[in-house]
């Protein structure tokens, strides 16, 4: 796999390594039956320190073809208060950002989860995505999807069809993507005068925090600050005017931004709170990321610990929310059948498929947590919904296992 020796933000060659999760399969390469016995790719992933720009990123690169081919996640099967988030989030742009009309142009749409409510409110607007399973799923829908990667070139073809776009939006997938450069050139290029750029992406400062290092795995190259972001934008032409604060998906921020030949920007308090916030915890020093490097290995040491313990005294354990953050827990952590007797999730696509690595069974919820003591809530950023859901099982004595931010029960022991 080819690995670069330089920031992808800036291009300095000044990157540290911090934090090393080990070699480990991509986190959404979810298993067959019979791919069980054959041999797995697998990966390093390590995390680096960008001295020049403070940017965080991975530097081993798997193509993006082959993280996209076959793709597993549907961001509409999620909690309500994601699709709540995403139905707000369409109203916003429909009532405030757009006014009576414009057109919209969505990056890495996914199944739909923003598109389809923006479709349903009158507003004219297509989708990019390249997982081409996945775009049947949002075609079905009744919703406009170009089956791409995002970038110049496409950018270009959409103006001549389309014409350019008044609202660029892209959720989830500024983390995603090796040549930053290539697509933010497209969004600048297809962004009309007065339009605003809006993308929504885990923060930073919620990964340090929060030990949050279940949000690193291969598809996701890059782990943002708007210390790093505003100067990789302004390179592109672009200037950050707001930013919002989001809990949803373990914390979310969203950001936008308006090209910097609008003379109209008005820069919002928000932009310069979080730059001072960003500072006094110190994302742009190397020792913060160092010192949560070796907080993460303390971390894990606890969790094996605490399912160790449990699994001696003869107590079912099982897993539930099997995303791409909990495979690469159970892949640092080194947990498969031994401990975890198989997998819970609600998403129809893992469904008879097995965890990359540990090869842990994924099974559907519907009576999943009968005689189970333990459930390891892997999908923890959802702890609040998913525990609502399952009180039959809390009701029978069962308990979560929480990860993160330290590991503990629900209900408290």
């Amino acid at each position: 796999m080819p690995k670069r020796n330089d920031c992808r933000l800036c291009g300095s060659k000044e990157v540290v390594c911090f934090l090393r999760l080990s070699s480990m399969p991509r986190a959404g390469a979810y298993l067959k039956k019979e791919d069980l016995d054959k041999p797995e790719p697998t990966y390093p992933l390590d995390v680096y320190f960008c001295k020049s720009c403070a940017s965080v990123q991975l530097l081993d690169i798997v193509s993006r073809e082959t993280l996209f081919d076959d793709y597993r996640y549907l961001s509409s099967v999620a909690s309500n208060s994601v699709l709540e988030h995403f139905h707000s989030y369409a109203n916003e742009i429909k009532n405030e950002l757009l006014g009576n009309s414009g057109f919209v142009v969505e990056i890495a749409c996914n199944d739909g989860i923003l598109l389809k409510p923006l479709n349903d409110l009158g507003v004219r607007c297509i989708g990019i995505d390249p997982a081409t399973n996945i775009v049947e799923v949002a075609r079905k829908k009744g919703v406009n999807v170009i089956n791409d990667f995002f970038g110049e070139k496409l950018a270009e073809n959409i103006i001549k069809k389309f014409g350019f776009a008044d609202i660029v939006v892209a959720n989830a997938v500024f983390a995603h993507v090796d040549d930053m450069a290539d697509m933010t050139s497209g969004i600048s290029k297809i962004l009309c005068k007065s339009g605003s750029f809006v993308f929504e992406v885990h923060y930073l400062a919620d990964i340090i925090q929060e030990m949050q290092y279940d949000s690193i795995y291969h598809e996701h190259f890059s782990y943002h600050s708007i210390t790093a972001l505003s100067t990789f934008l302004k390179k592109h032409g672009l200037e950050i005017y707001n930013i919002k604060k989001f809990s949803v998906r373990g914390g979310m921020i969203r950001v936008y931004a308006k090209k910097i030949s609008n003379k109209n920007i008005q820069i919002q308090s928000a932009v310069s709170n979080f730059l001072q916030t960003e500072k006094k915890i110190g994302l742009d020093k190397l020792e913060t990321f160092e010192t949560f490097g070796k907080s993460v290995l303390k971390h894990k040491e606890e969790m094996l610990n605490l399912l160790k313990k449990l699994k001696s005294e003869g107590k079912k354990i099982v897993a539930y929310g099997m995303s791409g953050r909990g495979n690469t827990l159970l892949n640092f952590w080194g947990v498969d059948t031994k401990i975890i007797d198989y997998g819970i999730d609600a998403s129809s696509e893992r469904y008879g498929r097995y965890v990359p690595g540990m090869h842990i069974p994924i099974i559907p919820p519907e009576n999943a947590l009968d005689n189970v003591d333990y459930a390891l809530l892997l999908a923890w950023i959802f702890k609040d919904d998913i525990i609502k859901k399952e009180k039959k099982f809390i009701q029978n004595g069962g308990k979560f296992i929480i990860p993160m931010p330290e590991p503990h029960f629900e209900p408290e022991n």
